[in-house]
């Protein structure tokens, strides 16, 4: 069985788009992770310890798929937060007002 080597001039995700800004601890520990797994499957490759790589390739999907889902949370999150404060900046346009969500407002041209 013949394995390719790995390409390390690129990494397997994009660390850069995480890294910047908030600096979220989680996302940034899940890099670091990333980092080290793509580390070891390098050294395993070149052992051509097939076995070893087959579970840092799951290993690495595994992280990668949470890092993507952490960042997609974060994401979601920080534009919330962006919306609720254009919201209140702007007065709440785009909210009813509770009283007229409970029927306390009557049109009187309908």
């Amino acid at each position: 069985m013949s394995i390719s080597p790995v390409n390390m001039s690129a990494p397997a995700v994009d660390l850069s788009a995480a890294s910047g800004g908030g600096g979220n601890a989680r996302i940034k520990a899940l890099e670091q992770k990333l980092q080290k797994l793509n580390e070891d499957k390098e050294k395993a490759v070149q052992q051509k310890d097939t076995e070893k790589v087959k579970k840092l390739e799951e290993e690495i999907r595994k992280v990668e798929k949470q890092l993507e889902q952490l960042k997609k949370t974060e994401k979601n999150k920080q534009q919330e937060e962006k919306a609720k404060k254009e919201g209140q900046e702007q007065g709440n346009p785009g909210q009813v007002p509770e009283d007229l969500l409970n029927g306390k407002y009557v049109d009187r041209y309908a």
